[in-house]
C-alpha cells in the first residue's frame, strides 16, 4: 500500500509542474504586447478589448482606451464560391463590379491586393473581411464559413505574404492600434 501512495503522489507531483511549466510558457515574459484589438461578437454586440502579443496570445485589456483605427468591413458578397466536382476542390472567385462599388477599397492598391491573395489561398467562402491600416502596416481579420468554428485570423499583410498574428475564438475584430 506505501508504494501505491507513493507512486500516485510521485505521479500526481509530476503532473502539477508540468502544468506550471506550460503555466509559465503560455504567459512568459520573452513576449511582449505589440497590438490592441477592439473585439465584438458577430452581431456587433458586447465590445472588449485585447492585447495581442508577439508569441501570437491574447490577453484581455482592461478598457478600451485610446483612439483604435476602425475596420473597413468588406462586403462578403463580392466572394463566391465554386466546386470542381470532377477534382473534389472548393476555390472562390471575386465579384469585380461589386468590390469597385467601394471607394475605401477600391481606391488603395494594397487592399486589392490583400483580397487578391486571400481569394487565391482560401477553401472556403470569406464570411467577415475586416482591413487595417495602421500607419503603412497593413492587417487583415478573417472568418471562414467553415464547418463549426466560429474562429478568425488576424493577418498581417507585407511583401505580398500574409503572416498569421493570432487567431480569436469567437466574435470579431473592428478596431485595432498599436501597443506603445
Amino acid at each position: 500500500m506505501t508504494k501505491r501512495n507513493t507512486v500516485i503522489i510521485t505521479v500526481f507531483i509530476i503532473i502539477v509542474i508540468m502544468g506550471l511549466v506550460c503555466l509559465h510558457n503560455q504567459y512568459s515574459s520573452n513576449s511582449s504586447p505589440i497590438l490592441e484589438a477592439k473585439v465584438t461578437s458577430d452581431n456587433g454586440g458586447n465590445f472588449s478589448c485585447l492585447k495581442i502579443y508577439t508569441n501570437k496570445k491574447l490577453r484581455k485589456a482592461p478598457s478600451v482606451k485610446g483612439r483604435f483605427i476602425k475596420a473597413i468591413e468588406v462586403d462578403p458578397q463580392i466572394f463566391h464560391d465554386h466546386t470542381d466536382k470532377k477534382n473534389n476542390f472548393t476555390y472562390l472567385t471575386l465579384d469585380k463590379a461589386e468590390l469597385n462599388r467601394d471607394q475605401r477599397i477600391s481606391s488603395n492598391p494594397t487592399f486589392i491586393k490583400i483580397i487578391n491573395n486571400l481569394v487565391k489561398q482560401s477553401k472556403h467562402l470569406i464570411v467577415i473581411l475586416n482591413l487595417f491600416k495602421l500607419d503603412n502596416e497593413y492587417y487583415a481579420f478573417i472568418k471562414y464559413n467553415a464547418g463549426l468554428s466560429d474562429e478568425g485570423t488576424l493577418y498581417k499583410y507585407s511583401s505580398d505574404k500574409l503572416t498569421k498574428v493570432c487567431t480569436l475564438d469567437s466574435g470579431k475584430i473592428v478596431g485595432l492600434k498599436k501597443v506603445k
